[in-house]
């Protein structure tokens, strides 16, 4: 469906990183809900590392891309790094057309947490 996100999925906590799963449809409907889902989680005490999990990303379109660089951006103030974890297909897709690609860290998927990895494959 159009529009629906999977935003408000899992959230874990791993000592000092932070992991944010994000599945379905990531558009301008659903990118502010992304960001901020990512910016709360991000701002939890002793932080330093935010692991965004879009291997469940079914559609991505510019609006996700302006919402990761506003998580970055804010994040790299605050002295957090950002890591895209499993970036899907349409992630990549968006990212190498506005040619972005080596914009941001990587984590292959099978280097996720495990508890992320499996709560996103349910």
């Amino acid at each position: 469906m159009p529009g629906q996100t999977g935003a408000s999925g899992p959230q874990f906590d791993h000592g000092d990183t932070a992991v944010v799963a994000v599945e379905g449809e990531i558009d301008i409907a659903t990118a502010d809900d992304m960001r901020d889902r990512m910016l709360a989680a991000a701002g939890e005490p002793g932080i330093a590392v935010l692991i965004a999990d879009l291997s469940g990303i079914d559609f991505f379109d510019a609006s996700g891309v302006r919402a990761l660089m506003g998580v970055r951006r804010r994040l790299d103030a605050r002295g957090v790094r950002m890591v895209l974890g499993g970036p899907s297909a349409a992630v990549v897709r968006t990212l190498d057309v506005l040619g972005l690609v080596g914009s941001f860290a990587v984590l292959p998927s099978a280097e996720l947490p495990f508890s992320a990895r499996s709560a996103v494959r349910h």
